[in-house]
């Protein structure tokens, strides 16, 4: 999926491409390498117990509600029949070091950011390998066909807006976000796609009229930094 726009004019100079690549329910992906009669069925990863918590769960499971943090005891209140597994980290690291060392097929210039996502600058990899957004599917298509794990991603000039697209991509998608056109695709976004910007926080932008990014660009430093402080120059 590519965000274009007819009027897309390009400049002289070379844009920054940066791909955000977030692996889609990494935990339970590897789960299902191992026991393949799972797909398909509500499966979460994390502590079975009274105090135990949902490290990550399927689509399936999702469909019912369940999300990663929520303790284990609301989870089996909205799915019962679910199927909970132990974590098995050896596995996870040693796939999460096979996803980064595809990305690094393509750029020296790869960023952890945690077990199951991570950003690749793919600017001067394009002289090598052609096009930004065919580098993109090439690696989601490797890490597919390699490893067996699906992913999403997202291309854009910088690591926040790539990182919201891959969010939006979810799952197994990409987003390219054409050079030029960060503004019209963050815009219409609700604020709380922002990376940071959670269920604490929300209510504030909310009291200001602030619900979109678009509304949020409508101020200007002064005003942010009068609304939110030391927060204001991060937004």
């Amino acid at each position: 999926m590519s965000f274009v726009s007819s009027n897309f004019v390009s400049n002289n100079q070379e844009s920054r491409r940066i791909l955000h690549v977030d692996m889609d329910a990494f935990y339970v992906s590897v789960e299902l390498l191992k026991r393949p009669e799972l797909k398909g069925k509500p499966v979460i990863v994390g502590g079975n117990s009274v105090r135990g918590v949902v490290s990550t769960c399927s689509y399936e499971a999702r469909n019912y509600g369940i999300h990663s943090g929520m303790p284990s005891v609301q989870a089996k209140r909205l799915c019962p029949h679910a199927i909970w597994l132990n974590g098995d980290f050896a596995a996870y690291s040693y796939y999460s070091r096979e996803v980064f060392n595809i990305m690094r097929r393509y750029s020296p210039e790869v960023f952890p950011l945690s077990i199951d996502e991570g950003r690749v600058d793919l600017t001067g990899s394009q002289k090598l390998f052609g096009p930004a957004d065919g580098i993109a599917h090439r690696i989601l298509e490797e890490i597919r066909d390699e490893l067996g794990l699906p992913a999403s991603a997202g291309l854009a000039n910088s690591g926040t807006a790539a990182k919201m697209a891959a969010e939006l991509a979810k799952p197994k998608g990409l987003i390219v976000i054409l050079p030029g056109q960060e503004k019209s695709f963050l815009a219409p976004l609700p604020i709380e796609n922002i990376p940071g910007v959670g269920k604490k926080s929300l209510p504030r932008f909310h009291h200001h009229g602030i619900r979109t990014i678009g509304d949020l660009a409508g101020y200007n430093a002064q005003q942010l930094h009068s609304l939110f402080g030391s927060w204001a120059p991060s937004l």
